[in-house]
């Protein structure tokens, strides 16, 4: 047999190193890739949550502003009268509801609502409060929500460019004997939108790309002076007029021209929300890119959030630092193939290196064997837990960190961590860790199988602290679920409810009750008193009123002065005797306010649920009857439909 040439040998070992760290490579990048989108989609709905969470919050405000006038006789005589008068009549009419309500525009100008208007059942514009003498033009066919309010007269907001604005636009129709008359518009702009976001998230900007399309479709004359071309897409038009950057420093045209160098002409198209990662000056980026819909369902544009993100930059110093390990392992590899008697000294050479990533890296590192015994633990692990090296490497890791809720007992070998690093897979989840303190830590835990000689000999895991990822999403429940002046749930949130009770109600065929709540003559508190003790006059409410509630009871704001309570399996009887108590609580208890005692009664209107009711307005329609009738009766009283 020919002896085989040292040369060739030694391209076979430069073979298998290089296609070795080739596929270390790939699985590096391929871990990289995932971290990075994985934090990228964490950050696109943070924002997603965050801008959704803003519109709410101005819908219901203007929801309760045109409730608030909807019970304002003088204001409604007076659209009546104007949007039938002619000549003379109507504009004096004009000049008398715009002074009549010019303070309340004031009000909404200091909340940043830019533009209000009036316009009848046509489209035909009654009253600009941003720009009064200007009335009488038909805006039908230029403003889709118009044509959507015609079809479908209910309160509705979205997107819209028009002719001076570009925003959202909040519509409520106005009826007069269940006939549409026309409808109030309060619109605010994307910079005010911006700024709502930036006091959730600062150290960041805000753009707005406006879609070509909608720009070519209405005819512009002062607007175009802010629109420029995107250097991102020839699509789309960048709002300089409206851009938003918390964060002065941040190199924003730069990081747009980055963008230029991503295809990102296809995702802009889709109309999907999306992040891309760009990197500058060895600082990571995350762009997020949120779409905005008018109210035909067209794209609007995008809202564009340029956020500096350590993370980022971290985790693509891992990918490299990891990448650079790997050659260097695989090069000491090939040392050691080559150079058999430097083995021992080089093996222990890599073992410090390793050691020193352990003890750099921020993330906590333990391992432990098949009995538990702890073989590793990294500083950042005890940092994190609050026990010293000593006490993890003595005591058993698992049982002494690891909380697994009502099941504390549970046993190491069920433990799911380690259960599935057994079967030969890697696990990561969301994971609650004990500390010395008694406290418990939320952390994201990944865990790989130890494998040596082809067989499992324990357990690497490395885990996280996302308190404060946990805390953000916690707040983001909080401000989707919450009415914010009385801690009560909102209307949303109660909706939701009382769908879920009915299906409940049709499957189990019990008997539940649904009460509406309104205060009496609540507009002479805030006439008399001011809005500051009306406000006053609500919570005290929100905290008198659950006094006696169950659990199951669901108390809830549904906007103004207006309240609603879910009971879950209670009769008619038992609501209208609750009802009672609470109407008595709140006669016998007035609020005490910087004013004085604030005397206020209730009119509470009371129902059950029945399993025929097609959706939640039914149930709704049904106790707002009852309400009705209370207050036709003189008020301060209970009534059931």
């Amino acid at each position: 047999m020919p002896k085989e040439s040292p040369r060739l040998r030694q391209a076979g070992y430069i073979l298998l190193l290089a296609g070795l760290f080739l596929g270390v490579a790939l699985f590096l990048n391929n871990t990289y890739q995932d971290r990075e989108q994985q934090y990228l989609h964490h950050r696109l709905t943070l924002l997603d949550t965050m801008y959704h969470a803003s519109l709410d919050r101005y819908a219901l405000a203007m929801e309760t502003f045109h409730n608030g006038l909807q019970r304002r006789p003088d204001v409604f005589s007076l659209l009546q009268a104007g949007f039938h008068a002619k000549g003379l009549e109507q504009q004096i009419l004009h000049e008398t509801l715009y002074q009549t309500l010019l303070p309340d525009y004031r009000d909404l100008q200091a909340q940043g609502i830019q533009q209000w208007q009036y316009l009848q059942a046509d489209g035909t514009s009654y009253l600009r409060f941003h720009a009064p003498s200007i009335y009488g033009d038909n805006l039908l066919q230029v403003r889709p929500s118009l044509q959507h309010m015609q079809t479908t007269p209910a309160p509705q907001y979205g997107f819209e460019v028009g002719r001076l604005f570009i925003g959202f636009r909040f519509i409520h129709p106005l009826f007069s004997q269940n006939e549409l008359i026309g409808s109030m518009e309060t619109a605010v702009s994307f910079r005010q939108i911006s700024q709502t976001l930036t006091e959730l998230g600062s150290d960041q900007a805000f753009l707005f790309l406006l879609n070509r399309k909608t720009v070519d479709d209405i005819s512009f004359s002062d607007l175009r002076r802010q629109l420029r071309p995107a250097p991102i897409s020839d699509d789309f038009l960048l709002d300089e007029l409206n851009q938003i950057q918390a964060a002065p420093d941040l190199p924003v045209d730069t990081l747009l021209t980055e963008l230029t160098r991503h295809e990102l002409a296809p995702r802009l198209a889709s109309g999907a929300p999306f992040s891309v990662a760009i990197y500058y000056q060895g600082q990571g980026y995350s762009t997020s890119f949120i779409p905005v819909y008018s109210f035909d369902n067209a794209l609007g544009g995008y809202i564009l959030a340029l956020y500096p993100e350590p993370l980022l930059t971290s985790i693509q110093w891992a990918f490299y630092s990891s990448l650079g390990i790997s050659l260097l392992a695989i090069l000491l590899l090939g040392r050691l193939l080559l150079s058999l008697h430097q083995q021992r000294q080089q093996v222990l050479q890599q073992k410090q290196r390793l050691d020193a990533i352990g003890q750099a890296v921020g993330e906590g590192i333990y391992v432990l064997d098949l009995e538990g015994r702890t073989l590793y633990v990294n500083p950042a692990a005890s940092r994190m837990t609050g026990f010293n090296a000593e006490k993890l490497y003595q005591g058993n890791f698992h049982q002494l960190v690891h909380s697994h809720g009502g099941n504390a007992a549970l046993p190491f070998s069920q433990c799911p961590i380690f259960a599935t690093a057994l079967n030969g897979d890697s696990y990561e989840g969301d994971e609650l860790f004990n500390t010395r303190t008694g406290e418990l830590l939320p952390v994201v835990v990944t865990s790989l199988p130890m494998i040596e000689q082809g067989a499992i000999t324990g357990v690497v895991t490395v885990f996280r602290d996302i308190s404060e990822r946990k805390e953000n999403e916690h707040k983001l429940e909080l401000l989707a679920t919450t009415d914010p002046l009385t801690g009560l749930c909102n209307r949303r949130a109660f909706i939701e409810r009382l769908h879920k009770e009915q299906r409940l109600n049709r499957r189990l065929h019990h008997e539940s009750a649904l009460l509406m709540i309104d205060f009496d003559h609540f507009k002479r508190i805030n006439d008399e008193y001011g809005h500051h003790t009306g406000d006053e006059v609500l919570k005290h409410f929100a905290r008198l009123a659950p006094e006696g509630l169950r659990e199951t009871d669901l108390l809830g704001r549904l906007g103004g002065e207006e309240f609603a309570l879910l009971l879950p399996g209670t009769d008619l009887r038992g609501a209208l005797h609750l009802a009672e108590r609470i109407r008595q609580r709140l006669e016998q208890h007035p609020t005490q306010t910087e004013n004085g005692l604030v005397p206020m009664t209730l009119s509470i209107g009371v129902t059950l649920l029945h399993e025929d009711d097609t959706d939640t307005s039914t149930a709704l329609s049904r106790a707002d009857q009852a309400l009705y009738q209370a207050k036709h009766r003189g008020r301060n009283c209970v009534e059931s439909a």
